[in-house]
């Protein structure tokens, strides 16, 4: 059933080439629903290389977010994929199933979490797992010069089938911020450079040594919109603390997402 569902969201995801729907739901609540081409030139998750050779991927997802549905709680149904751009890593094509829920509380803080099923429908039942995870962000740290958000995030993995991947926790803190950009012609009328910065550490999962921190990533990134079209270029970089983490390479490697939503 699985793989008839990614085929069939491939097929929207292609076809519809980023198509995006506003629908009116009863009592007057909406769904906003948006398909996202993004190609990155590594395929990085958690700081790590996820596809041997430094091949990149192709990530198409197709989100349903529900603004304010339940006791002004935002709620998203998001379906996320990825497949390297080169032959060889045909048995670590991604579907990922996601269900989420965020919430402003008091003034600055956000408070947000979910669920997420990792599938790999071309490989066994011991590669699949379970994210269930949880986040705290202050939106505005008090008494700095510029905007900058700080946000705590916990990620618990365990398999989907007796025997398969190993439980354990992932978690991250890190920054973001952005500053404007200046008002000439490549560049947008109040458009801002994001910077960002996430420490990475885990009690010992996926074969790591439990650490505090093992990797930070850095990113750069901008948007660009033309009504109903975003275009978001960014540039990355992984810094390892850990030798077993990426062979103790570094990671430099881009990414460009192209959505439509309203």
């Amino acid at each position: 059933m699985k793989k008839y569902i990614a085929v069939a969201f491939l097929v929207a995801a292609f076809f519809c080439c980023g198509q995006s729907f506003a629908l009116e739901l009863a009592g007057g609540k909406s769904v906003d629903i948006t398909i996202t081409h993004t190609y990155a030139s590594r395929y990085i998750s958690k700081a790590q290389d996820c596809f041997a050779d430094d091949d990149g991927a192709y990530h198409p997802s197709l989100d349903l977010m529900f603004p304010k549905l339940i006791l002004d709680t935002d709620i998203s149904l998001t379906v996320w994929g990825a497949f390297a751009l080169n032959c060889g890593h045909e048995e670590f094509d991604e579907i990922d199933y996601s269900v989420s829920a965020s919430k402003d509380i008091f003034k600055y803080w956000n408070v947000s979490g979910g669920y997420s099923y990792f599938d790999y429908p071309k490989a066994n039942k011991l590669l699949d797992s379970n994210d269930p995870w949880g986040s705290l962000t202050l939106k505005k740290i008090p008494y700095l010069p510029i905007d900058t958000s700080i946000t705590l995030t916990a990620i618990y993995q365990f398999p989907a089938a007796s025997g398969g991947s190993e439980n354990g926790m992932y978690y991250s803190w890190g920054f973001e911020t952005g500053l404007p950009l200046p008002d000439v012609t490549v560049f947008q009328k109040d458009q801002v450079l994001t910077l960002g910065l996430v420490n990475w550490g885990t009690d010992g999962v996926g074969g790591l040594k439990p650490s505090r921190l093992y990797a930070t990533v850095f990113s750069l990134g901008t948007k660009y919109t033309f009504g109903k079209l975003a275009i978001s270029p960014s540039f990355n970089y992984a810094l390892n603390h850990e030798r077993r983490i990426n062979n103790g390479a570094e990671e430099i490697w881009g990414v460009i997402d192209v959505s439509w939503s309203f």
